[in-house]
C-alpha cells in the first residue's frame, strides 16, 4: 500500500498547469485513428514515430453513467505512450478504464485505475509494454483478448499491481515451472511444456492459458472470497494437449474451468465447487473430463459451441443447488458415461442441437428429471434413473423442434414419484427396448408422440407389476402391453427381469470376483461379489438400487487404495445393509448394520482396506464377527 500511495502522490503532483493551478478532471478520450492524437485528446509531445512517440500524460479522467471507456485507443499505427494518468468511475460491465485495440508497440506506464469495474483491456494488439500500473477494480483488472498467439505477445512485468498484488503475465516460456505464486492475475501465453503448480489466484482475474500446449496444471487454487465481478477460474483458449488435475476452482462468477477452442486436454481429479458453471467446454473437441467432483454449481458440466468427440466420465455431480448436472447444447458425438448425479434439478440434458451422443451407464438419482431430451439420434443406454419425479422427459417444444431417432435401451427406472418416461407430442420414431420400468409399469409411462417404437429386434421392455403371460417360456410376452394414455403398444414385452447383468448405471459396470469368509468357529462361506475398486465405483455402491431385488443380487466388495478409517453413507439407498470391515491382511475389524437412507456416517473402529456390503441380516445368519477373516483369491 505504501508503494501505491507514493505513486498516487506523484501523479497528483504531476497534474499541474503552467499557471501553477491543479488540472481539473476531464471526460473520456477516444482515439480511433492516428489523426486523433491531438492536444485536445491529451497529447503533450511526440510525432508518433518509434523514436518520438505521441505522449499522453498528466491526465485525470473521470467516468459517469453511460461511459464505456475512459481512454480508448483503436486502429492506430503510430507509436504512443500513455503515462501518469488517473482514471476512476468507469463501471460499465462491457467497458474498461483503458482500451487499446488493433495497435502495436505502445506503452502504458504509471497509470492508476480506481473505483472502476474493469481496468485495462488489450484487444488484438501486440508488443505492448505495461509498467507500474496500479489497478483497483471490482471486475477484470487486466483483460487480454486475441485470435492469434501474437495478440498475447506483450511485455507485462510484476511492477504492475491488481488489488494490491503483483500481476503475473508470462509469455514465450518452454520447459519452465511456474509455481507458488500468490496473485490476483496469472496469465500464461504462447508457451509449451510447462508445469504450473501450487499457485493461488484469489479475488481477481483468475488463471488464463492462451496458446499453451503440452503442459501440466496441478494443485492450483482459484477462487473468490468477495463478490468480485470476475469471470472464470481457469480459462483455456487455443490450448491443447494439457493435463488439468488436482486443482480447486470455487465460487467463480462464471465457470470454474472453461475450455474454448482447446482440444485434447485431460481434466481430472479436480474439485469444482459453487461456481455458476463447473466445467464449460465450448467449441473444443476430444477432451477427457473424468473423476472430478462438482458440488453446488448451478450447471455442472456444459458442452456447447459445436463441441464433439469429448468423453465425460466418472464425475460426481451433486447438491440441490445444481439446476443442470450435465448439459449438451450444440454438441455432437460425445460420450457421457459412468457419471454419478444426485439431487440435480435435471440430471442430463440433451438440447435441440445435441445429436449423435452416447449417454451410457450413468447413475442419476433424485431431482425433477433424470434425463431431459430435446435432441435427436442420441443413444441413451444402461442408465440407472431412480428417485426422480420423472425419469426421462421428452420436453414439449410446441412445434419448435422434434426429438426423433433416439435409442433408449437397457435403462432401469425405479422409484419415480410421477412418471418413469414421458414422450411428448413433438417426439417421433424413437426406439425403446429392453428397458425396465419397475413398480407400476405401464401406468407410469406416457407416449403422445408419433411412431415411437417400443421394441427392437423382437425384444420389448419389462413392465414391472404388469402381468405378462409367457406360455411358450421364451421370455417374451404372448400379448402386447398397451401404454396409456396414448394407446401405443409394446408388441414384445419381457416376461421377467433380473438385476444381475442389467443396466444399473455405474453399478452395472462393476466386475465380479470370488471371496471366501472364514469364521472363528471354523465355518467357511464362499461368495460371488461385485468389486468396487475405483473412486466412482465406490461412490455408486447400492445408490438407487431397486430394493425389491436386493435379495437376488450379489454383495459389493469395496477395495481402497490404502488402509484408512473411512465413512459410508446410506443416502439414496432405500433398504438396510450389513457392512463388514477388514484390514489389509483380511483380519475382521468391525461390522454394523446401516439404516436405509440414513444421513449417519458409518465406519469401523480401526483402519481397513476392504469393506463388504450385503443385504441386512446376512452377517448374523452366517456368523460373521470377531475372528472372521476375508480371503481373496
Amino acid at each position: 500500500m505504501k508503494r501505491a500511495f507514493s505513486l498516487l502522490l506523484a501523479l497528483s503532483c504531476a497534474l499541474v498547469l503552467g499557471s501553477g493551478g491543479t488540472a481539473l478532471g476531464r471526460g473520456p478520450i477516444a482515439i480511433l485513428s492516428d489523426a486523433d492524437f491531438t492536444a485536445e485528446n491529451g497529447v503533450v509531445s511526440g510525432t508518433g514515430s518509434a523514436e518520438d512517440p505521441y505522449v499522453l500524460a498528466g491526465l485525470e479522467v473521470n467516468g459517469s453513467a453511460g461511459d464505456l471507456y475512459g481512454i480508448r485507443i483503436d486502429n492506430v499505427s503510430a507509436s504512443f505512450v500513455l503515462r501518469g494518468v488517473i482514471l476512476q468511475g468507469f463501471t460499465d460491465p462491457f467497458g474498461a478504464a483503458v482500451r487499446v485495440a488493433y495497435a502495436a508497440g505502445g506503452r502504458i506506464e504509471g497509470v492508476t485505475v480506481s473505483a472502476s469495474l474493469n481496468g485495462i483491456e488489450l484487444v488484438a494488439s501486440q508488443d505492448m509494454t505495461l509498467r507500474s500500473l496500479v489497478l483497483y477494480t471490482s471486475g477484470i483488472g487486466l483483460r487480454v483478448v486475441g485470435d492469434t498467439v501474437e495478440h498475447y505477445r506483450h511485455d507485462i512485468d510484476a511492477s504492475n499491481e491488481l488489488n494490491g498484488k503483483a500481476i503475473q503475465y508470462l509469455y514465450g516460456l518452454e520447459g519452465a515451472t511456474v509455481s507458488d505464486l500468490n496473485t490476483t492475475h496469472l496469465t500464461i501465453a504462447g508457451s509449451r511444456n510447462l508445469t504450473i503448480q501450487n499457485n493461488t489466484v484469489v479475488n481477481g482475474d483468475g488463471l488464463r492459458l492462451a496458446f499453451v500446449t503440452d503442459s501440466t496444471v496441478t494443485a492450483n487454487a482459484v477462487y473468490r472470497t468477495t463478490p468480485v465481478y470476475a469471470e472464470h477460474g481457469l480459462f483455456l483458449l487455443h490450448s491443447s494437449d494439457n493435463v488439468i488435475e488436482q486443482n480447486t476452482f470455487k465460487n467463480n462468477r462464471l465457470a470454474g474451468l472453461q475450455l474454448t477452442l482447446s482440444p485434447r486436454n485431460a481434466v481430472r481429479n479436480n474439485q469444482v465447487l459453487a461456481n455458476d458453471s463447473g466445467v464449460r467446454i465450448v467449441a473444443s473437441d476430444d477432451n477427457v473430463i473424468t473423476n472430478n467432483v462438482l458440488f453446488a454449481n448451478v450447471s455442472g458440466i456444459l458442452l456447447s459451441g459445436g463441441t464433439g468427440g469429448n468423453t465425460v466420465s466418472e464425475n460426481v455431480i451433486y447438491h440441490e443447488n445444481t439446476k443442470q448436472g450435465i448439459t449438451l447444447e450444440m454438441a455432437d458425438g460425445n460420450r457421457i458415461e459412468r457419471n454419478g448425479l444426485t439431487d440435480c434439478e435435471i440430471g442430463i440434458t440433451l438440447g435441440e442441437q445435441a445429436t449423435g451422443n452416447v449417454v451410457e451407464a450413468n447413475t442419476i438419482l433424485g431431482g425433477a428429471y433424470g434425463i431431459s431430451v430435446y435432441g435427436s439420434y442420441n443413444w441413451i443406454h444402461r442408465n440407472l434413473i431412480a428417485q426422480a419425479q420423472r425419469g426421462i422427459l421428452f420436453v414439449e417444444t410446441f412445434g419448435r423442434s422434434t426429438a426423433r431417432g433416439n435409442d433408449l435401451r437397457g435403462n432401469v427406472f425405479t422409484d419415480s414419484s410421477q412418471q418413469h418416461l414421458y414422450l411428448n407430442l413433438d417426439s417421433a420414431n424413437n426406439r425403446l427396448s429392453d428397458n425396465a420400468f419397475l413398480g407400476a409399469g405401464a401406468r407410469l409411462v406416457a407416449d403422445y408422440g408419433t411412431a415411437n417404437l417400443w421394441s427392437s429386434d423382437g425384444v420389448g421392455n419389462f413392465w414391472g407389476t404388469t402381468i405378462v403371460e409367457d406360455k411358450d417360456a421364451n421370455g417374451i410376452g404372448d400379448a402386447p402391453v398397451r401404454i396409456v394414455p396414448a394407446m401405443a403398444e409394446d408388441p414384445a414385452p419381457r416376461a421377467s427381469w433380473s438385476p444381475v447383468g442389467a443396466g444399473l448405471g455405474v453399478l452395472g459396470t462393476l466386475g465380479s470376483g470370488s471371496v471366501t469368509l472364514t469364521m472363528s468357529g471354523g465355518g467357511v462361506m464362499q461368495l460371488e461379489v461385485l468389486v468396487a475398486d475405483s473412486g466412482m465405483e465406490r461412490w455408486a455402491g447400492f445408490r438407487g438400487f431397486p430394493g425389491a431385488y436386493i435379495e437376488r443380487f450379489p454383495g459389493i466388495l469395496f477395495v481402497f487404495d490404502s488402509e484408512a478409517k473411512l465413512s459410508f453413507t446410506m443416502q439414496t439407498v432405500l433398504f438396510d445393509l450389513d457392512i463388514a470391515f477388514f484390514a489389509s491382511d483380511g483380519t475382521f475389524v468391525g461390522a454394523t448394520t446401516m439404516t436405509a437412507n440414513s444421513e449417519e456416517a458409518y465406519t469401523a473402529p480401526a483402519a481397513f482396506l476392504y469393506a463388504l456390503e450385503l443385504p441386512a441380516g446376512s452377517l448374523a445368519r452366517w456368523g460373521v464377527g470377531e475372528g472372521a477373516k476375508l480371503v481373496l483369491p
